[in-house]
């Protein structure tokens, strides 16, 4: 009769402690920090990605293949030049198992035809002259071309993610501040893209990663720099913008976020790292210098 007593205390404690831990996995958290300054001569960090437990970013400089392996308290630990990509507007990047994704998509004026994606595998990460492959495509539903005019258009892209078989890519929208969502195909080839859905995200979309749920989750900032990330939930035939947090207050400043990646979880929580551009302008004046930063995130939901 002990014994069973015993073993009734056991299984119930057991329960409990059991419980407990499944409460504390699941908790909500959201808690973003800037952890440091950016080297500087990153001043146009556009793009991060964590591979292997490393940080890795890379600049939109016209020409300037060079993929960035950083560490966390902002310092440059080595630079990778690819000899053999010809990039023009480099806006972001993503990996999957075996590969390395290069978003070559900027299009700050909407008149181009010929978007790329290079692709690279990830065993030749450091590799200065990798075997590449690529992927072009253009929007099959844009049918204007003529915009002359710097961010004046609806189809400027700078944020590219691999989930499961696909690629997805989000528009920036000047005009709308809304974001259109593509899905991709990964094999090498010419592609004529129709969206899967509108966002109304009432801001610039500029970088994206995947959760460990398998949703996307966007940052990026409005026209007076305050920054947002967001979920899109992707699982149903169209895909649905289920969050969009504001997070000026919680950085006390305004910031030109541009990227972002899932690094995993920590302490069970799903830990995220962004990226923001220097910003510069002159007011009255005066030069106003925002230095680019690192930032850590924490998002439970």
């Amino acid at each position: 009769m002990m014994y069973r007593l015993f073993f009734f205390i056991a299984l119930v404690a057991s329960c409990e402690s059991d419980e407990k831990t499944a409460q504390a996995i699941i908790e909500p958290v959201f808690k973003i920090d800037q952890i440091a300054t950016l080297d500087s001569s990153i001043t146009e960090s556009s793009g991060i990605v964590a591979i292997d437990d490393l940080l890795y970013t890379h600049s939109d400089i016209r020409g300037k293949a060079e993929l960035i392996q950083i560490l966390k308290d902002g310092s440059i630990s080595s630079t990778t030049t690819y000899q053999n990509i010809d990039i023009r507007d480099w806006e972001d990047i993503t990996i999957d198992e075996e590969f390395l994704y290069i978003g070559d998509i900027g299009n700050n004026l909407g008149n181009k035809t010929d978007l790329k994606i290079f692709k690279i595998k990830r065993a030749d990460l450091n590799n200065t002259n990798p075997t590449v492959e690529t992927i072009t495509f253009s929007f099959a539903d844009q049918t204007n071309f003529d915009n002359t005019e710097l961010n004046q258009t609806s189809y400027d892209l700078e944020a590219l993610v691999a989930i499961d078989n696909d690629l997805y890519i989000l528009t920036k929208d000047w005009l709308n501040l809304n974001s259109n969502i593509y899905k991709l195909n990964k094999e090498p080839g010419t592609y004529a893209l129709q969206p899967l859905a509108t966002l109304n995200v009432g801001g610039l979309v500029t970088g994206a990663t995947s959760s460990p749920e398998g949703d996307i989750i966007i940052t990026g900032y409005s026209p007076t720099l305050s920054p947002f990330v967001g979920r899109v939930n992707i699982q149903g035939e169209t895909p649905v913008l289920e969050r969009k947090i504001n997070l000026t207050s919680m950085l006390a400043n305004a910031s030109q976020i541009e990227g972002i990646t899932y690094f995993g979880m920590i302490d069970n929580v799903a830990t995220y790292y962004l990226t923001s551009e220097q910003f510069t302008r002159s007011f009255a004046g005066n030069q106003i210098v925002l230095p680019a930063h690192l930032y850590e995130l924490k998002w439970n939901e």
